[in-house]
């Protein structure tokens, strides 16, 4: 296998909310690592608006990413390091991109292996990534819930926050300033220059994979100079972007001036990077997550599904409950676990996926 996939390096940085393992409290509270356990490269840091934020290493492979973005999360589980009978009440991270009238985000940062990513480069590929990110919103959504109450907005945080925190970008402009929703970063003391990607929702490292593997397609096609693949105007774009935002999944999207659904979206962009899949080695709970999303299973669905169930199941305290299967499911996840054990233990079961094929052959599904 080519080893040109590792020339793309992504890192990751994640806010989250917080769950007070005591009451079940949903807050804002800073979630503190296991003392001893940070890996080089990894920062646990206090977010001032939010609670807490994870700052992951560089990834060179999606295998990597997918392992270590797992195992940094675990680090806040305190309790999988004592023993059962021990008093823990250290806060678990909560991860979604509202609940209160808070953000919490995920921002992926782009650069090139061995090699510093000039502005007029970060640009160009701006320009690759520009258009495709209504899709990649619709794809990453979740936050169903604002100020405690269940809503049936796909991303309240793109609905709300935008104007202050991820302001949208014309085609071929990219800013320095970090209120945008791309934006060139100069390089620091800690990293080197990157593009930087803001319009994300705080999510589970399998979602977070997904989105890393479509920005590390455009990317390595980008490398080799081939042209952009969709190219729409930046009406279309705004129109695609707040489609996404409050639909998600069932949200109607421009590709090259023609609408369609999200799921024939992703169809046409698997297609469209095959080559550059088939070079990143994507391991098969990943390709699971992507039939899950075609089904309409994207974060923003399952944190809705369980937060509805858990307010039929117990309505004067559904917040509690919810946060209570939650950090189960977390702690499943983390474990090693798959994204159906997490909704499992959600009380949600996720549908069959055998029948769902991506990009290459027909859906059994309809469009």
């Amino acid at each position: 296998m080519s080893s040109s996939h590792k020339k793309i390096i992504i890192g990751v940085e994640t806010e989250a909310y917080s769950i007070n393992l005591s009451d079940y409290a949903i807050g804002r509270r800073y979630s503190k690592h296991r003392p001893g356990t940070r890996e080089i490269g990894e920062r646990f840091l206090r977010d001032s608006s939010i609670g807490s934020e994870y700052n992951s290493k560089p990834f060179t492979t999606v295998r990597e990413a997918f392992f270590l973005l797992k195992s940094g999360f675990r680090k806040y589980l305190h309790r999988v390091y004592h023993s059962s009978n021990s008093n823990n009440n250290h806060p678990v991270p909560l991860l979604v991109g509202t609940w209160t009238n808070h953000f919490a985000g995920t921002h992926l940062h782009v650069s090139i292996a061995k090699k510093k990513l000039t502005y007029k480069e970060a640009s160009s590929l701006a320009w690759h990534i520009h258009d495709h990110i209504p899709f990649l919103i619709a794809v990453a959504a979740n936050s169903p819930v604002w100020r405690r109450k269940i809503s049936n907005k796909a991303s309240n945080r793109i609905l709300y926050g935008t104007k202050k925190y991820f302001t949208p970008v014309k085609k071929g402009r990219l800013e320095i300033k970090d209120k945008a929703e791309v934006t060139y970063n100069h390089r620091r003391k800690s990293k080197p220059p990157t593009l930087e990607l803001r319009v994300f929702d705080s999510n589970i490292p399998e979602y977070t994979v997904v989105l890393l593997c479509f920005i590390k397609a455009i990317s390595l096609r980008w490398l080799k100079g081939k042209s952009a693949i969709n190219n729409i105007t930046y009406k279309e774009y705004m129109q695609s972007r707040n489609n996404a935002a409050n639909l998600g999944m069932k949200a109607k999207l421009c590709w090259n001036n023609e609408w369609i659904s999200v799921r024939k979206y992703l169809d046409r962009f698997l297609w469209a990077y095959r080559d550059e899949f088939d070079l990143m080695d994507i391991p098969e709970d990943i390709y699971e997550v992507l039939r899950l999303i075609k089904l309409g299973y994207n974060g923003s669905k399952v944190i809705y599904d369980a937060a509805i169930f858990a307010q039929k199941e117990y309505p004067k305290v559904w917040e509690k409950e919810f946060a209570r299967l939650y950090d189960k499911a977390l702690e499943e996840l983390l474990n090693g676990n798959s994204i159906h054990n997490f909704a499992n233990s959600l009380k949600l079961k996720l549908p069959e996926t055998e029948n769902v094929w991506l990009g290459r052959r027909r859906a059994s599904i309809d469009e």
